[in-house]
């Protein structure tokens, strides 16, 4: 008999369990299957049940009522910081546009991109974006201290923590205009962060690419569900033991999909590879650099762009 391999899925680990504390079982066993599927796949689905039914519906609602404003009032939404402000209306992505909230999980952070949308307020707006970003900044945490504990270098993770900052990218891939089968509503990228938390309504098209090659598709199985990718710093801070994740978005619906993307920088200070990563056997790959300079070398440098490594080319050895 002739066996047939398994197709390849992006693995799932399930991180809602209430015991699930640092130094007990549990955390050591979730920490090795995170460690695992981050090594093996860039990313992973965490099932993470703080974020309820009803946090779901209500971030899908918000995103929306944002998405359907007109064009101006979104371009309104500017920043110093490359990255953050909005994109769209691009020749090569024509569906394509994000919003990106910074400092969403505070309080401060919410209401101050609500007044820039909505001068009069929009109250049920910032609490949604408030309420479902504090559960994804709590994954996004607890993600990072796992992996830095899985590779022994705990002792790092408190002064990462406290120089992480964030941005929610609330994304709409319009209904198509033709009868195409296919459109390819974002080309394949990897994300020029630390992390990059991903959730999505339910309409599909996120695939990831493996190791050889073959793009899988990655559909969250419940409003619980997040796909967590590792991004270029991740690779660089990691000496290369966690490649960023190459990913990309097919299309193959005939109606609006929206996600929402939770990505992390490292705001202050400097990202270096941790000494416990170099050895014989692994060489340092990367000088220490700034997450900000990275971004404005790629943002400003259209070489960097085209370049298929780029934080190799920014600050590799």
């Amino acid at each position: 008999m002739v066996s047939k391999t398994q197709p390849k899925v992006v693995p799932v680990v399930d991180l809602s369990d209430e015991n699930l504390k640092p130094g007990t079982d549990a955390w050591l066993l979730a920490c090795k299957q995170v460690q695992h599927a981050l090594e093996e796949y860039s990313c992973f689905e965490a099932v993470y049940n703080k974020s309820t039914l009803e946090i779901h519906n209500s971030i899908f609602s918000a995103i929306k009522e944002l998405c359907d404003l007109p064009l101006e009032t979104k371009m309104q939404k500017a920043s110093d910081r490359p990255f953050h402000h909005y994109f769209g209306q691009l020749p090569l992505n024509p569906r394509y546009e994000t919003l990106g909230i910074q400092d969403p999980a505070s309080l401060e952070g919410a209401q101050r991109f609500t007044s820039i949308m909505w001068p009069a307020g929009n109250d049920r707006f910032c609490e949604s974006v408030h309420s479902f970003s504090k559960v994804v900044v709590e994954l996004d945490q607890m993600v990072k201290r796992m992996v830095f504990d899985a590779y022994g270098v705990g002792r790092l993770y408190d002064s990462y923590k406290a120089s992480t900052t964030y941005q929610l990218r609330c994304i709409n891939y319009k209904s198509p205009l033709t009868n195409e089968t296919t459109d390819l509503g974002l080309i394949p990228h990897t994300d020029k962060n630390f992390t990059s938390i991903l959730h999505q309504n339910d309409v599909g098209g996120l695939q990831i690419k493996t190791k050889d090659g073959e793009w899988i598709e990655a559909a969250p199985s419940s409003p619980s569900s997040f796909l967590v990718l590792a991004s270029d710093l991740f690779m660089a801070w990691s000496n290369n033991r966690i490649s960023a994740c190459e990913h990309q978005v097919v299309l193959k619906e005939k109606k609006a999909r929206y996600s929402l993307a939770l990505f992390s920088y490292i705001g202050d200070g400097v990202v270096q590879v941790p000494e416990e990563f170099v050895d014989d056997k692994h060489p340092l790959k990367y000088k220490p650099f700034g997450h900000f300079d990275y971004l404005r070398f790629y943002e400003t440098d259209e070489e960097a762009r085209k370049c298929k490594n780029p934080i190799k080319a920014y600050c590799g050895v």
